[in-house]
């Protein structure tokens, strides 16, 4: 049933091989590209999670904020209104009990000396002699309304004579997370500084709506790869040396301002600030402790987490196990591998039966252009035999004249004879088909046209763009063939002067267009219908031997080509029409 091992299509099953691994390699990628991007997809949601979390509490907080901010305006005014306007006449128990009286946690009075403000009343003895003048944009604020300017430092709450900054660590209690209040209008020698302590009620507020509970819950229903989320201060990230006035504990300076950061790499600054300098999230592939891991950093532009307005946009940090896509790959790998395995047996068994089948077709093929060459060539056989017998009667002749020195009658006799043999010469090498069994069948029917006293002309053009296959040329010798017997046939009953074949074809328009004319007795017009139809011939039943016009035109519609037939007073014309777009 197969074909023999010197005859299998090696090259073939290398090809298909070497194909099915290209395939494999592909879908692995592409499976690993559509499994990478969907984590980086679920990424992508726990980031817009966090996100629209962390826009949602600055909002919240920062209503929170204000509030307090208001809350703490009116209360310096009312302590100003209840004090004398002279600190000296203030006593540090009287702050404590105005204190007590407004829900204040503290007051503090601050007296201006120079350029420095310096805690000189205060209901909390760690404030006395405090200086403000390493506390950053308060110190610049309670410059500004001393010199009785409007508060302009980028951050906090600015009313008439008075400025409230964002929650903070107290620098005289590192436990304490503060909202302060800064009064001053002038008319006392002292700025009011009342507080609050809002560390309880922060926590108490985030443990129940905040982002840390976001994060919390995302880690817990993705356990499986989801590792780690912060959100980030890239301030402090970035510092290289210790913070200024030793305020690295301050809550507006924490590196952590919401969820952990466990999972840190050497690369993390260099992509956190192409992630600010771009504006978008930032992937990368890094190991900790010898666990691969994919992480994203995302710029979160939210003024409300910002402690001056010149900070930068905080960062959401996500930490997902990418061994857990390499996991899924190899086990897809595995899979794939096995089918493809399967597949690939499958497949070389079909294209040995594929190439079996496909041998014997062509060796029929080509057994039927042999037989149709070997018709032919029995004919050109014939031909030279007859020929062979007439150069004998013409060498006689010839060799008489000249023994009987007949010069001008023997010059009469060979100008025709070389004449006739200059224009067979010429017919044959005037066959210039880009097609050697097309070539060899039209020079075998110019033999036979001579043999048969036949006038057969051969035209064709623009031969060199003909694409033909094995089998489409085995057909084509076929119709082509039949199709001059049948122009023979019909000539040949007419006077040897009448005899007249023309062969046209030419390739335009990627189409191969061949006509076939003879000189014939007029056709009946009641055959013109029927000429196509099968079983149908105007040959006698004993010269009847080819493949009848029917089965020609079944072969041409094969193809997609078609074939017509016409009647004029120079005899019948049959043009055929074959694409060839096939066949490039």
């Amino acid at each position: 049933m197969f074909a023999s091992l010197d005859r299998f299509p090696l090259k073939t099953i290398l090809i298909f091989l070497i194909a099915i691994i290209s395939m494999n390699i592909t879908y692995f990628q592409h499976s690993k590209t559509l499994l990478v991007n969907h984590q980086k997809e679920k990424i992508n949601i726990f980031t817009s999670t966090i996100s629209t979390d962390i826009v949602k509490q600055s909002e919240g907080e920062a209503s929170f904020d204000e509030m307090l901010a208001r809350d703490l305006r009116t209360a310096a005014v009312t302590i100003q209104k209840s004090l004398n306007p002279d600190f000296h006449q203030v006593t540090n128990e009287q702050l404590v009990e105005l204190a007590k009286q407004l829900n204040l946690d503290g007051i503090t009075l601050f007296e201006r000396r120079d350029d420095d403000l310096v805690g000189v009343r205060s209901s909390d003895p760690k404030e006395i002699n405090a200086s403000s003048k390493t506390w950053g944009i308060v110190y610049d604020a309670q410059i500004q309304l001393t010199d009785r300017k409007v508060v302009d430092v980028g951050t906090g709450l600015t009313l008439d004579h008075y400025w409230s900054g964002p929650i903070d660590t107290a620098s005289t209690d590192v436990t304490n997370i503060r909202k302060w209040g800064e009064y001053y209008d002038g008319t006392t020698n002292y700025l009011i500084n009342p507080y609050v302590n809002v560390k309880n009620s922060l926590e108490l507020y985030r443990s129940k709506v905040g982002v840390d509970v976001s994060i919390h819950e995302l880690l817990q229903s993705n356990k499986e790869n989801l590792l780690e989320i912060g959100v980030l201060n890239p301030e402090k990230l970035f510092e290289t040396g210790p913070t200024p006035n030793d305020r690295g504990s301050w809550y507006s300076e924490r590196l952590v301002v919401n969820g952990s950061y466990q999972f840190r790499d050497e690369t993390e600054g260099d992509k956190i600030k192409e992630a600010i300098n771009t504006n978008t999230t930032v992937f990368y592939y890094t190991t900790f402790n010898g666990k691969s891991i994919l992480k994203s950093v995302t710029p979160i532009d939210t003024t409300n987490l910002k402690y001056k307005r010149e900070n930068l946009p905080k960062i959401v940090m996500v930490a997902t196990d990418y061994s857990q896509v390499q996991h899924t790959l190899t086990e897809q790998f595995k899979g794939v591998f096995f089918f493809m395995c399967i597949v690939t047996l499958l497949v070389c068994v079909v294209i040995m039966i594929l190439f079996t089948v496909t041998r014997k077709k062509n060796e029929g093929a080509v057994k039927t252009v042999q037989d149709v060459y070997l018709d032919n060539i029995n004919s050109i056989v014939q031909s030279i035999k007859e020929q062979k017998h007439d150069i004998i009667n013409h060498i006689t002749t010839i060799s008489w004249m000249i023994k009987l020195k007949k010069y001008e009658s023997l010059q009469d006799y060979i100008t025709p004879l070389i004449q006739e043999a200059k224009t067979m010469e010429y017919k044959i090498k005037a066959v210039e088909i880009n097609d050697p069994a097309l070539s060899g069948i039209i020079q075998a029917k110019l033999a036979q046209s001579e043999v048969h006293n036949i006038d057969m002309q051969v035209e064709f053009s623009n031969m060199e763009n003909l694409r033909l296959t094995a089998i489409k040329t085995t057909d084509l010798v076929r119709i082509l063939s039949n199709l001059i017997d049948n122009a023979f046939d019909a000539t040949i009953e007419l006077p040897a002067t009448e005899r007249k074949v023309l062969v046209e074809g030419t390739v335009q328009a990627n189409q191969f267009v061949i006509k076939v004319q003879n000189s014939c007795y007029p056709v009946s017009p009641n055959i013109y219908s029927r000429i196509f139809e099968s079983g149908f011939s105007t040959k006698n039943a004993k010269k009847n031997k080819g493949l009848g016009l029917h089965i020609i035109k079944q072969l041409i519609e094969r193809y997609k080509g078609t074939i017509d037939f016409s009647s004029h007073e120079e005899g019948v014309t049959f043009s055929i029409v074959i694409p060839l777009k096939h066949d490039k």
